[in-house]
């Protein structure tokens, strides 16, 4: 696999990618050509957000999208696609923010945030999210784009065909010795401040509770954590 380091990346739609070309069209455009001042027969780099990253040449600016010859493309396998990040509806937006910008940067791909019995029920903004780990996709330089979905409740949490994982300081089970089947899809459920109720805790019921140290973590210390473990695991693999 090839890494790319120090260039700046830019979205363009799959369906613009035809023929040895791709476009850039909206706010990246805007960005490339009004900010970042491209300018016909500069070197730009793009992702279709499914795991190709494209080097092309700039060969045409329009008014509202510009083309680029592609000379080299790199292709990336998501590592860690069934594994799914629940991550509760924190008090502080900046905490919030932060765990998902970090879980980004290190191959976290799917996030449902959800509301528990003790945490504030605010208005989740499902675009602010969007744009923050998109902005956190570009700048690690990631060929995928995250996806956050939204669940009201536990019940909603898990429905589907999930292994569920929970965490707890107490428990005597490492995540990092745990074999993950990569057959498997995994719902990974952080607690918020407070930790989940017990009505909660009964409804997921799981065997599969990690511990994540040895002392008590901030929430979003731990989602971040455990990011990292599964980051390193794979690429250890």
């Amino acid at each position: 696999m090839e890494y790319l380091s120090n260039i700046e990346l830019y979205i363009c739609s799959i369906h613009s990618v035809a023929d040895n070309e791709f476009e850039i069209s909206g706010e990246e455009f805007h960005h490339a050509v009004n900010v970042m001042r491209n300018k016909i027969g500069d070197k730009i780099f793009a992702t279709n957000g499914n795991g190709k990253i494209f080097a092309g040449k700039i060969i045409e600016i329009g008014k509202e999208n510009l083309k680029a010859e592609i000379f080299k493309s790199y292709t990336y396998k998501n590592e860690l696609e069934n594994f799914t990040f629940c991550i509760p509806n924190l008090k502080n937006p900046e905490r919030l923010k932060f765990a998902f910008e970090k879980c980004t940067e290190l191959d976290i791909t799917n996030f449902i945030i959800f509301n528990s019995e003790r945490t504030l029920n605010k208005t989740v903004y499902l675009s602010r999210l969007e744009k923050i780990v998109i902005a956190a996709m570009k700048q690690s330089l990631r060929s995928f784009i995250p996806t956050v979905k939204i669940a009201k409740s536990i019940i909603e949490l898990i429905k589907g065909d999930y292994e569920l994982i929970m965490f707890d300081q107490s428990s005597k089970q490492r995540l990092n010795e745990f074999n993950f089947d990569i057959k498997k899809n995994y719902l990974l459920i952080f607690g918020p401040e407070g930790s989940l109720s017990e009505n909660e805790l009964k409804i997921i019921n799981t065997q599969f509770v990690f511990n994540l140290g040895n002392h008590r973590l901030r929430s979003e210390t731990a989602i971040i954590k455990c990011a990292s473990i599964l980051s390193l695991s794979v690429s250890n693999d």
